[in-house]
């Protein structure tokens, strides 16, 4: 971080994180480093757009599964992002990331699961996350490889209702400052 003002940033984004997480936080005792948290959130619009039409069909599971083994904290966050990243305090009792790795796939399943109980929630997260991108309309941009993924999850599914799905996902991104 090159200015005051940056690590500023840093704590700012993670303790609004961290209120917009709070209550999922503590019903899943899911505590979460702030390497997992942004890890966790790197993955999470897959989760938004599995759920666009709440129901999850087999192609959007077997992407899931796929998501599920390929998160993992040590290849996400290198160590210039960890020095960022350490920047902000961190709660006590946070998982070990091993646990994290096995735990945060079955997280995203659930919250596609239960959509209709937490797409405020992980909106606002998310929404705060894209805080740390700085120039969103790069190509390799935070919200252009989010807006991507989404795209390609619904792109790739087999779900019935296609149109309906993918007008609940623009809706989404629009929400997100994706569109």
């Amino acid at each position: 971080m090159d200015t005051q003002n940056d690590v500023q940033l840093v704590k700012e984004i993670f303790k609004e994180l961290r209120l917009h997480l709070k209550n999922y936080i503590q019903e899943r005792n899911f505590v979460l480093s702030n390497a997992q948290m942004f890890t966790f959130l790197s993955y999470l619009p897959n989760a938004l757009a599995i759920a666009s039409d709440r129901v999850i069909d087999n192609s959007e599971l077997n992407a899931l599964q796929n998501i599920a083994i390929a998160i993992n904290v040590d290849t996400m966050v290198n160590l210039d992002l960890m020095e960022v990243l350490a920047i902000a305090p961190e709660p006590d009792g946070i998982m070990s990331n091993q646990e994290f790795n096995i735990r945060a796939g079955a997280e995203l399943l659930y919250i596609a699961q239960n959509m209709d109980i937490f797409e405020k929630t992980f909106l606002s997260a998310v929404k705060t996350f894209l805080k740390f991108d700085r120039h969103p309309e790069h190509d390799t941009s935070l919200s252009k490889s989010f807006a991507a993924m989404m795209d390609g999850l619904i792109k790739n599914n087999r779900s019935i209702n296609k149109l309906e799905e993918k007008r609940k996902l623009d809706s989404i991104k629009t929400e997100l400052g994706l569109a």
